[in-house]
């Protein structure tokens, strides 16, 4: 399957160990500016930002330009701008499923009738799909709750979709 990808998911899957996994059986793309924001990460060491690095340098995440009219457009409709802007941008010129975490970012593209994945989402198909076990996938949403931005009950929620 063909992703396009916001820079919190990356970040979070990456700190996760899943980010790997994520990877083998699709087509990663993210936008210039969701590169650029989570390549910042490798002046503070931070391990996130030197994997998307060594990732895209492997040409398992592909690297894409978006047109400027574009992303003049979204921020004209739904007011985003930097990365999330260009992930939507992308999604609406090449119809992909994008994965973030940003609410304004999955509202925006719900509106424009692109399918959204989150961070939890990914878990629970790396799951379903046996690419990883049960300790693994509970371990990644304890860690999701924790360091991504989701309340408890939805975490609950997805918890109950592994048992």
């Amino acid at each position: 399957m063909t992703l396009i990808a916001d820079a919190s998911p990356l970040i979070l899957l990456g700190k996760s160990s899943l980010l790997i996994k994520l990877v083998e059986g699709n087509k990663i793309i993210i936008p210039e500016k969701v590169y650029s924001e989570i390549i910042k990460g490798k002046e503070k060491a931070m391990t996130d930002a030197f994997l998307v690095d060594k990732l895209v340098k492997e040409k398992k995440i592909i690297v894409q330009k978006v047109d400027k009219n574009i992303i003049k457009k979204i921020n004209e409709v739904f007011g985003l701008w930097a990365g999330e802007g260009e992930v939507l941008g992308l999604a609406i010129d090449t119809k992909f499923p994008i994965i973030t975490d940003d609410k304004k970012c999955i509202n925006s593209a719900k509106a424009s009738n692109i399918h959204v994945i989150t961070s939890l989402d990914v878990v629970i198909a790396l799951y379903k799909r046996k690419k990883i076990n049960k300790e693994k996938a509970l371990n990644t949403l304890d860690f999701l709750e924790e360091y991504g931005w989701y309340k408890k009950e939805i975490i609950k929620l997805y918890k109950e979709r592994i048992k």
